[in-house]
């Protein structure tokens, strides 16, 4: 009996860009999967919160990913609520796949130690990274070749359209510069 393969992708996504799409589609020509998972957090447990409410990132992601059925987005963590953890994550799907391959960008490599249930969770996935910037990938590590200088976090600073994927540009733009006319004006 063939191995059921997927790989999970997870993120806050608060707003999804171009790197995320580029991530996703490197991934789909890369890895031997059968199905990528992308899955918003509710809450990261590294966060206070996020800009954009999780229903909102959840449509976004499903308008982008739309170009390719092996793509599929879960509300998973947007239903349990509460903190987001990998490991729960994980552990859920692995439920109903055999091999789970995890990719994450390489600006988290620095504190995966710190990751709740790391142990647990390392003998349970196999990493993949997409790269960014100078960030050393370790050899055990499956690498993505992305470089895409872009993140969630400065486009929440300054929000800038050439960095947003066509299908959700219009709504993305105009929801952070409504945050932030809300912000500056209390």
């Amino acid at each position: 009996m063939k191995k059921r393969k997927i790989a999970i992708f997870g993120g806050s996504f608060d707003p999804p860009h171009l790197g995320h799409a580029a991530i996703m589609k490197k991934a789909l020509e890369t890895l031997d999967i059968e199905k990528l998972i992308v899955v918003p957090a509710y809450i990261s447990p590294f966060k206070k919160g996020h800009s954009a409410p999780a229903e909102l990132r959840l449509k976004w992601l499903k308008k982008i990913t739309a170009f390719d059925p092996r793509i599929e987005v879960s509300d998973y963590e947007i239903r349990r609520g509460g903190r987001s953890y990998t490991y729960d994550t994980v552990t859920h799907f692995k439920q109903f796949f055999d091999t789970i391959y995890l990719i994450i960008g390489a600006d988290n490599l620095e504190s995966l130690h710190r990751w709740h249930r790391f142990d647990e969770l390392d003998r349970m996935v196999e990493w993949v990274v997409a790269t960014r910037s100078d960030t050393p990938v370790p050899e055990r590590f499956i690498r993505l070749d992305i470089d895409m200088p872009v993140s969630s976090t400065a486009l929440r600073e300054k929000i800038d359209p050439r960095w947003i994927p066509e299908a959700i540009r219009d709504e993305v733009v105009r929801y952070y510069s409504e945050t932030e006319k809300i912000q500056e004006s209390n």
